[in-house]
């Protein structure tokens, strides 16, 4: 279990029925308010990358943020930075990981799949992620 055996903080794995999701925090990948993964986080996705590469299963990263409003010239809204999140991980995992474009598909979520209530600091703060799911079969990958 790369999570365990590495101590990786902020990211938890869990299984349900779409299949195995890796979720981190937003701290653990990127700054707040911003979309790039920060230089000393990419480990974390080079520990990960060589599992899903054998996984041979659709892979799906989706971006969510909390429900506070975000107006940037970058990011118009919370659309476009959990877009942008999702598409820079998948991006790093095919430029430096050579992963098939064709396993992998990006979604922005913007505030509405919370997984906690967005009324204190730290429900907000669990719902700003990026998953990574390995899907469980090729039906329920298939986009439209």
């Amino acid at each position: 279990d790369v999570i365990s055996q590495n101590d990786l903080n902020g990211v938890q794995v869990n299984m349900d029925e779409r299949g195995i999701t890796i979720s981190f925090t937003e701290g653990v990948l990127f700054d707040s308010g911003k979309a790039y993964i920060k230089d000393n986080e990419k480990v974390i996705l080079d520990k990960i990358a060589p599992i899903l590469k054998e996984s041979q299963h659709q892979i799906r990263v989706e971006g969510h943020t909390d429900n506070r409003p975000i107006h940037t010239a970058e990011f118009p809204s919370n659309w476009e930075l959990s877009t942008t999140r999702a598409v820079n991980v998948i991006r790093y995992f095919i430029e430096k990981h050579n992963m098939s474009p064709y396993i992998l598909s990006a979604s922005g979520y913007s505030e509405y799949r919370p997984i906690a209530p967005n009324d204190t600091e730290n429900h907000r703060a669990l719902n700003r992620r990026v998953d990574i799911i390995i899907l469980k079969s090729t039906s329920e990958a298939k986009e439209p």
